[in-house]
């Protein structure tokens, strides 16, 4: 039953909306006796050339080479499939619109259930063929082993991978992925290469190259997360090349380089990666690692710029955050770094930082610190809210700061201009695809890119008579925190109320109606309010709150709120919070649009 119930609810999709694709309708691996399309007859009729007859269940006259999947089901797989013709695979979230989650929250898996890896893309031709990955986890064997040359796929063509989840890999070399790439001297190439955009590599082991192995560095990475993989070869590492590009494609540096940007690596066993000649890395955030970066690019076509490479490892103090071969040239410039990595580029060197507190948590990810609590931490934890696909590590703009140009990590970014050409300038956007300035003048260093909005929008909530609610307002102070409220009387002066100021000089002003309750706040942005008495319908109005970065701009040092709290009898509330869509929220959520805009001039 749940097979054929997975079949008639995807045909019914795709009958409306996906008419082309292949439809997967059994998550086993069944075979061709079946006239079930199982996840390899769907590849294997790809590589056939997509007959109009079909094959065993699986498309038809008409066909494309995309092959869907259903949203958090798991399809397993007794031993590898080959792909050897270009195709996509990817899952179909069945979620009415304005409901569906982030990209990467729904994704199928494919499970392999065997000591084995789960795709060997190659078609043993001169050509490449492109193979897509998008919204697809997956799983590794489980085993001590699971293949020699990539744990979960190997790769001799175009890979691309967009917002994949690639876990449990275990191999010689490539836990997570082999890829032959560009031998170098030789007639023939295999000119493979993989990119993946928005992915999870995590939990994947190999004795080299725990994340990659690729024969050179051809590989592109950006907005990803790569964690608690582990490299057991002391001279390997987790992105790993074991040789040099060839002299022409190295010739076209910077150009045509393989890049790894607006990523952040962290709990990794190894060095994270080896530079070699061809490569650039550029805004990342690597902390928590066992070890740093390796360089070796005697050829001078390399760099490290805009990045934060602290604490690895984490949190002794021993200093292995950079390693330098002898002969290496690689461009090292306006990095935020120790003294391993040295202050590299002579005309935009690198900061050295000499502090012992690093980040705000009782451990390298989890719950961030106030500001009373930990004054002096420059990252706040690695963090992972349940409806996004991937966390950060969140700069702090601590109290110290007079100016958000204090931070050693905020408007730190450098601008490239046509004369600097050996200046490397931000990513466009980081990690979550957050706008950077477009100039680059004021962006900060590291994936993640701090955002101030001036205006927070709506929260509120319904209760029935005789409740207290609590609403959280975290989320709208974006990169922000609440200023311990001791500091509130040397930036606003002494509340106008009479009373003791509250955690970020919280001041409530009333919109349409007398104010009907007692509102309180902590420094972790929940609000309390206790409504006073039993009157039936709404109590509207805003509150001010000053952030650590909103009491920079002296004449606007806060941020506004508009809440919303409605009090009914018993059995007459027909929702237990405000909706988010539509109505005066609406015109909030464009006056927070409004606000965004705003910001790079308030950043600057």
């Amino acid at each position: 039953m749940l097979k054929r119930s997975i079949g008639i609810s995807m045909l019914c999709l795709a009958g409306h909306a996906y008419s082309a694709d292949i439809v997967v309708t059994t998550t086993e691996d069944v075979g061709v006796e079946s006239q079930e399309c199982s996840l390899r007859k769907a590849i294997e009729y790809v590589n056939k050339g997509l007959p109009e007859a079909g094959y065993s269940g699986c498309g038809g006259k008409e066909s494309s080479s995309t092959i869907v999947l259903k949203k958090q089901l798991i399809y397993k797989l007794n031993s590898h499939i080959n792909i050897t013709a270009a195709l996509s695979l990817k899952t179909i979230d069945d979620t009415a619109e304005g409901e569906k989650p982030e990209a990467g929250i729904n994704n199928a898996i494919v499970q392999m259930t065997a000591k084995d890896n789960i795709f060997r893309i190659d078609d043993k031709k001169d050509g490449v063929i492109s193979v897509n990955l998008i919204e697809v986890n997956l799983l590794g064997c489980n085993q001590s082993v699971c293949a020699e040359k990539g744990g979960l796929i190997y790769n001799n063509e175009l890979l691309f991978l967009d917002h994949v989840k690639l876990s449990g890999g275990v191999a010689t070399q490539g836990g997570a992925i082999y890829n032959m790439a560009t031998l170098p001297n030789k007639e023939t190439t295999v000119r493979s290469l993989v990119e993946m955009r928005f992915s999870l590599i995590e939990k994947n082991k190999a004795a080299q190259g725990a994340i990659l192995y690729s024969q050179v560095p051809q590989f592109r990475i950006y907005n990803s997360v790569l964690r608690e993989n582990e490299t057991t070869l002391a001279n390997s590492a987790n992105v790993y090349s074991a040789n040099t590009l060839d002299p022409a494609t190295i010739s076209a540096f910077p150009s045509m380089s393989f890049r790894i940007a607006n990523s952040t690596f962290y709990k990794n066993k190894g060095f994270i990666v080896n530079v070699r000649d061809g490569m650039g890395l550029n805004n990342l955030t690597v902390v928590g690692n066992s070890a740093g970066i390796q360089f070796n690019a005697p050829a001078e076509k390399a760099y490290l710029a805009n990045s934060i490479v602290l604490g690895n490892p984490y949190p002794v103090s021993q200093d292995n955050n950079c390693s330098f071969t002898a002969g290496d040239k690689s461009f090292n410039q306006n990095n935020l770094v120790t003294s391993s990595c040295t202050t590299g580029d002579i005309n935009y060197p690198n900061d050295i930082w000499n502090g012992t507190q690093l980040i705000a948590g009782e451990s390298i990810d989890g719950k961030c610190k106030s500001l009373s609590t930990d004054k002096n931490s420059l990252l706040c934890p690695y963090f992972q809210s349940e409806n996004t696909f991937l966390g950060y590590f969140r700069p702090r703009i601590l109290m110290s700061y007079q100016y958000l140009s204090d931070s050693l990590i905020i408007n730190k970014g450098r601008e490239q201009r046509e004369e600097e050409k050996k200046l490397i300038g931000c990513e466009f956007a980081d990690q979550r695809s957050q706008s950077r300035d477009l100039d680059n003048s004021f962006c900060d260093r590291g994936a993640i890119e701090i955002i101030v909005p001036p205006t927070a929008g709506l929260v509120g909530k319904d209760l029935l008579i005789g409740e207290i609610a609590e609403i959280s307002v975290v989320e709208k102070l974006s990169d922000s925190d609440l200023v311990p409220k001791e500091e509130c009387n040397a930036i606003l002066g002494e509340n106008p109320t009479g009373e003791a100021w509250q955690p970020g000089c919280m001041q409530v002003i009333q919109l349409q109606t007398p104010s009907k309750g007692k509102l309180t706040i902590d420094e972790e942005g929940n609000l309390v309010y206790k409504p006073q008495g039993a009157w039936h319908g709404a109590d509207l109005f805003k509150i001010r709150l000053v952030t650590s970065s909103t009491r920079l701009n002296k004449n606007r040092p806060y941020l506004e709120v508009n809440v919303n709290v409605v009090q009914s009898p018993k059995n007459e509330m027909e929702s237990s919070s405000v909706k988010a869509s539509g109505g005066a929220t609406g015109l909030f959520g464009l006056l927070t649009l409004l606000g965004l805009i705003g910001l790079r001039r308030y950043k600057k």
